[in-house]
């Protein structure tokens, strides 16, 4: 289990020091005095800085040994050198935390910069200290009223249920201003900047402390312990606390090994997306997305019992609109049972469309009794688990019906237990009015039509979150067989197994093989290709080769033992022709599996994420389609059985226009073998890639296989 840093102090300091103090106006400390001032933080601020005896009118102090007494946190406002001289210089230890908020600890990768990174960390670790940053822009605490950011366009601080904290500098005021632009309010925002000490999952950590915090929400660069966010996560979602997260640079990055497809298509939003999947995180694609997710969580104390949603609307097109996006998106609309069609239609009259979305038309917009019944009629439908509704936000007083209309869905909302709110059809923004009316009326009040439907198709994600949760349905209690001697002996060789030893191990962890026969020279492949039956394949296996099509190491369908020595001779004359000084290992004789899907069964090491096995279409296609789902692992057979059924082309193995299905238990047994190869031979795997693996009718079949060792370690 992951240890995680205790930032109470940090996070709600009593006390705080000024490093750098400075009497100019516009300067960063003086930005910070300056908050502290104006939201009125109740503890004491002391100034440091040797060139004063006095700043803002109190008594500065030359070094942070000088200080009366030891206080929670020390903002660091100096060039990096001067804050490690003055590190240095700190004998007392008179400070508990600190923000550093200063660059120059190696985000440039000068020797100088990750001199003074090691230093700070190394600080940090014999002192117990804790730092936030370096290279960022503070934090602020409404709980402590502690506003350590040099931003001065904080409209307010407005205590909430939401707490913040963003790798990203430049993008957290923005988020947190345009917050508390919507009427909410927050506990935290953190900029954790380049987290050389406390990092994301440690705030994240932190917030869960807190029983005022509702909702969290990161913004995130990079995640240094994958094991950390998923604990973290898990521990959310047993207190039914949403993790929404925005991830910068989404873009995959190639890995070292591409030996093999599997780390080629793995890049690193693939697995960040399996690592939020397999943990109930909620991942957002931009910030107005975010913003409406985040209001829908903090204006609601409902999780929906499943991700069925129903609308109501006053425009057919906009029910074609929300029906569009609804299917682009995942979100579920479903038919409405007879009985609420029956009183849906006696309700609104002769020629009204009943279905989901609703247009209620004329007959909503005009009866206040007629429109609370149609609502109420969706409420109670059993297969609806949440609703949304066609309404705006108020500017002013001159609707007095629409705001009577939302004050009696606030009504309706608190005795019925499915999550209900209402969204505008576009981007309004919320004026003073509005914000007033929101105080009046707590409903969500959601911005747009396609942030509307993430919203809510991420809300019902995370009831189903929640449920397997509770269920047990989250806890990884698969175990992997471990490796048996022959696997291992051949694994910590070091050396690149070929393609006969690729299966060797992958046949001790259970996976299903073609019938093949491995020989060393070329009298004994008309030998195996008689023994395996017509027709067969013949592959050249030499070592350091992988993908043996491109080099004309493989032919296929031979039907005699004439056909399969003859293609063995030229595959031989053929390579030691390209590759003079490689080595002819011998001959793989196969036989051809007909009929079936071709699949890709894969596995990678990931140096941030660990582990993780991967499933798709496979053959030539599966560079061009990439129709792949990659899991953290070990993945049970459940998860395996659901990743079959997450990729585009399950059709194909579910039975395509008459074909029969796939064996989809013996599919689903082969991802597990593969996922716990992986895990249980992390030290010496890079990658695998079974490709194609062929599901069949009955059964199915690894026809090619390559395992990527890792440097041999003592």
């Amino acid at each position: 289990m992951p240890e995680f840093k205790d930032l109470s102090i940090l996070l709600n300091p009593q006390s705080v020091a000024i490093v750098g103090a400075s009497p100019k106006g516009n300067t960063w400390p003086a930005r910070i005095w300056a908050n502290l001032q104006r939201f009125r933080y109740p503890g004491k601020i002391y100034p440091v800085n040797p060139r004063y005896d006095n700043i803002w009118e109190q008594k500065c102090y030359a070094t942070l040994d000088d200080l009366p007494e030891v206080v929670d946190n020390a903002v660091f406002i100096v060039s990096a050198p001067t804050v490690v001289e003055l590190l240095k210089q700190s004998r007392l230890g008179k400070f508990r935390t600190a923000t550093i908020l200063s660059g120059g600890f190696g985000e440039g990768n000068d020797r100088e910069g990750l001199e003074r990174k090691i230093f700070l960390q190394t600080y940090a670790r014999e002192r117990g200290v804790r730092f936030c940053g370096p290279n960022c822009m503070g934090l602020v605490s409404t709980r402590s009223r502690a506003v350590l950011s040099p931003d001065l366009r904080l409209p307010s601080i407005n205590s909430g249920g939401l707490a913040v904290v963003s790798q990203s500098g430049g993008i957290v005021g923005s988020v947190v201003r345009a917050i508390l632009g919507r009427g909410l309010g927050f506990r935290y925002f953190i900029s954790s900047g380049n987290e050389l000490e406390a990092e994301l999952s440690d705030y994240l950590n932190e917030f869960l402390q807190d029983s005022e915090v509702r909702a969290m929400v990161a913004i995130v660069e990079g995640v240094k312990d994958a094991e950390k966010l998923a604990t973290v996560a898990r521990r959310a979602l047993a207190l039914g606390k949403p993790v929404l997260v925005l991830k910068i640079g989404r873009s995959p990055k190639g890995m070292d090994a591409t030996l093999a497809h599997t780390g080629a298509l793995a890049g690193d939003d693939r697995m960040f997306a399996a690592l939020c999947y397999q943990n109930g995180i909620i991942r957002v694609r931009d910030i107005d997305e975010m913003l409406n997710t985040a209001e829908l969580f903090l204006r609601q104390d409902r999780i929906p019992s499943g991700r069925k949603a129903a609308f109501v609307t006053f425009s057919g097109g906009l029910s074609g609109m929300i029906s569009d996006m609804a299917h682009d998106n995942g979100l579920e609309l479903p038919e409405l049972n007879r009985n609420s069609q029956s009183t849906l239609s006696t309700l609104l009259g002769v020629g009204a469309s009943v279905g989901n979305p609703l247009d209620s038309g004329w007959a909503g917009l005009s009866s206040q009794e007629t429109y609370l019944k149609c609502v109420t009629t969706l409420l109670e439908d059993p297969g609806i688990d949440m609703l949304g509704i066609q309404e705006e936000l108020p500017r002013s007083d001159v609707r007095q019906d629409k705001e009577s209309n939302l004050l009696a869905l606030a009504g309706l909302a608190k005795h019925h237990a499915k999550p209900l709110t209402v969204f505008s059809t576009a981007t309004r923004g919320v004026n003073d009015y509005g914000m007033q009316f929101k105080e009046r009326c707590p409903l969500p009040f959601l911005e747009e039509v396609s942030n509307t439907v993430m919203a809510l198709k991420h809300l019902g994600d995370f009831g189903e979150a929640v449920r397997k949760f509770k269920e047990g349905r989250f806890n990884q209690d698969h175990t992997p067989k471990p490796l048996g001697p022959r696997e291992k002996d051949l694994l910590k060789s070091g050396k690149a197994l070929n393609e006969w030893e690729s299966y060797q191990v992958v046949a001790g962890f259970g996976l299903p093989l073609a019938k093949m026969a491995f020989v060393i020279n070329l009298q004994e492949v008309a030998k195996a290709a008689n023994d395996i039956g017509y027709p067969v394949a013949v592959k050249l296996v030499a070592s350091g080769m992988t993908h043996k099509t491109e080099l004309g190491a493989v032919r296929v369908n031979l039907g005699s033992a004439k056909e399969a020595k003859l293609a063995a001779k030229e595959m031989e004359s053929l390579f030691r022709k390209t590759n003079p000084r490689g080595a002819v290992e011998g001959f793989l004789v196969q036989e051809m599996v007909g009929g079936g899907v071709e699949t890709i069964i894969g596995a990678v090491n990931d140096p941030q994420y660990g582990p993780a096995v991967m499933f798709g279409l496979g053959g030539e296609f599966v560079e061009v389609y990439q129709d792949v789902l990659f899991r953290i692992a070990p993945v049970s057979r459940k998860e395996a059985l659901e990743m079959i059924q997450s990729i585009k082309g399950f059709p194909l193995l579910s039975g395509f226009r008459g074909k029969p299905p796939s064996d989809l238990e013996t599919l689903s047994r082969a991802i597990v073998s593969v996922s716990d190869l992986i895990v249980s031979g992390k030290e010496w795997i890079q990658s695998i890639d079974v490709n194609p693996f062929i599901s069949l009718e009955r059964g199915g079949k690894a026809v090619d296989a390559v395992i990527v060792t890792r440097q041999k370690k003592n």
